[in-house]
């Protein structure tokens, strides 16, 4: 046996080594899930939820840690530094990835920074809202308010360069419009609610309540169809403004350098978590959504997909972060 093949032999045999106790230390040890969050937002929620069902699938112990703030960075660079044991992992949203549209300085590489695990959720877009009170009581009436008054009609976000700026900012562009953007800290929900600003694109999943409440009024969905929850509010393509595509949904990553074989285990035991009647019965309570669970190979690929988009459509835009 030759001492070149010797070599090869040993580094494949180092490497299945290192696979496997990488897949029994993560059966054996606290995980720390970062959610880039609040407390009681609809991330850490489904966090929640999905650590309870992956606790009786694997006996691990979860720990949610919230770090919110600047668009998910704060949360998202701690991750970036851990170790790629499977021992701290990063539940986030699509706003991850216009993270590396927005912005062009950031403290980690925002795609290969980051080992992907799973898409776990899809929504299905991002509902147009008005005041219950609103004037405004079709999307035509906002339109046609909005370009005979320039710059007069407020939209509200949950910051500058959030998921929801970048639906209000292609609406504005697609609709042919000049609209003042109100970034707000948090969820500017309550300001739409009481009249503050007179509209918001929010996530149908936590938008669909407020509506049936009678809370605030939906002129429109940001998305490919309409929802069953809200059968007569109609999709912004039906009223010929297109575009107006922004990621909507949940993923889960780990550090960089994760082995295949650790994400794949962690991804599989994800979908038999996502599967169990508990977590279904919880998740049924978010309308508009969908499970996935996908593998990294399919997450990868839908990640790579959606960065090309978005550099098409936001860069023009003129929003950057930094």
């Amino acid at each position: 046996m030759t001492a070149s093949l010797l070599h090869r032999l040993a580094k494949a045999a180092a490497a299945i080594a290192v696979a496997s106790f990488a897949s029994v230390a993560w059966a054996q040890q606290t995980v720390r899930v970062v959610v880039p969050f609040a407390a009681g937002s609809s991330t850490d929620l489904l966090a929640r939820q999905l650590t309870d069902a992956l606790r009786k699938v694997n006996g691990n112990t979860y720990v949610i840690d919230n770090k919110p703030g600047a668009s998910g960075i704060i949360g998202s660079s701690e991750v970036n530094k851990a170790k790629p044991d499977g021992a701290t992992l990063l539940l986030t949203t699509g706003g991850h990835i216009t993270n590396a549209v927005l912005y062009e300085k950031l403290p980690y590489e925002p795609i290969g920074g980051f080992t992907p695990i799973s898409q776990l959720t899809s929504t299905a877009g991002f509902l147009l809202m008005v005041p219950a009170n609103s004037p405004y009581k079709t999307l035509e009436q906002l339109i046609a308010a909005a370009k005979a008054k320039p710059d007069t009609v407020s939209y509200g976000s949950a910051g500058n360069g959030n998921t929801t700026h970048l639906a209000g900012a292609l609406f504005e562009k697609s609709a042919g419009l000049k609209l003042i953007h109100a970034p707000y800290k948090g969820s500017p929900m309550n300001d739409l609610v009481a009249g503050h600003i007179q509209m918001l694109f929010w996530g149908s999943s936590f938008a669909t309540p407020i509506v049936k409440d009678g809370k605030a009024h939906a002129l429109a969905i940001a998305g490919e169809k309409r929802i069953a929850e809200l059968p007569n509010v109609p999709t912004l393509n039906e009223k010929g403004i297109q575009g107006v595509d922004v990621p909507a949904w949940a993923g889960l990553f780990g550090p960089p350098g994760m082995a295949p074989d650790l994400a794949g285990k962690i991804q599989r035991e994800v979908a038999t978590a996502m599967k169990s009647p508990a977590f279904i019965q919880q998740f049924a309570a978010t309308p508009g959504s969908s499970r996935l669970a996908s593998t990294p190979a399919q997450f990868s690929e839908a990640i790579d997909k959606e960065v090309a988009r978005l550099k098409r459509d936001v860069t023009p835009l003129g929003i950057r972060m930094d």
